[in-house]
């Protein structure tokens, strides 16, 4: 991605519109851009240097499949971990969730954070492939329940660790493209294919945090 077509800039941080949110001590904020405002949810550790960026899908959206952000929220603060919930400017417009995604990533550089991990979900989990290939604070990438389109670039992630979840039963984006992804990745890489499981996993919310979670403590 390169040009003044696909560019953006940080222009200021600001308390977000929507003030405060469900999980005590999270903060709502407002990147301001030079292509409008982002909207993000922080659930800050008291220390600076590991952090997990969240994107959703083609809707946007705060809380990722089965609640899995907002409940990462709750967890990933006491141990360490910074948790941001990113929502975009213009949900299903690729290049600029893209933008969004990154301009995320930069927030987290500016306040001295070492090492990031990428989660997206279904659209998202393409837009947070393609945003990890772009930033050397990226540690490793989760992708649940993820697109191919805009995730052909995944062979570009290596050696950041790449973890792929799908659900059997996805009638939105069939497991088949995670495991698509899985054969084009380079290592090291992991798929785990959940079975009976759809598109936003609400049969497997506790597996799934489970999962998600333990990787990320490794990982980071």
């Amino acid at each position: 991605m390169s040009g003044d077509a696909l560019s953006l800039r940080i222009i200021g941080v600001e308390e977000g519109v929507e003030g405060g949110d469900e999980i005590a001590g999270a903060r709502r904020l407002e990147l301001r851009t030079t292509r409008g405002n982002i909207p993000i949810i922080v659930h800050a550790a008291e220390t600076p240097g590991r952090a997990v960026l969240c994107v959703s899908g083609a809707i946007g959206g705060y809380d990722g499949p089965g609640l899995l952000y907002a409940r990462l929220g709750r967890e990933l603060p006491r141990l360490g971990i910074t948790l941001v919930r990113l929502n975009y400017r213009m949900p299903n417009e690729f290049g600029e969730c893209v933008l969004d995604t990154m301009a995320g990533l930069t927030f987290l550089k500016a306040l001295r954070y070492e090492r990031a991990a990428l989660i997206g979900h279904s659209f998202g989990g393409a837009v947070a492939i393609n945003a990890g290939t772009l930033a050397p604070l990226v540690t490793t990438v989760i992708a649940v329940s993820s697109q191919l389109f805009g995730a052909h670039v995944v062979a570009e992630l290596a050696p950041r660790p790449l973890l792929l979840l799908h659900g059997t039963a996805d009638t939105i984006l069939p497991h088949e493209s995670s495991e698509r992804l899985y054969q084009s990745a380079q290592e090291p890489k992991t798929l785990k294919l959940f079975p009976g499981v759809g598109h936003r996993f609400t049969e497997a919310a506790d597996e799934l945090l489970e999962t998600v979670r333990d990787w990320l403590v490794e990982r980071l």
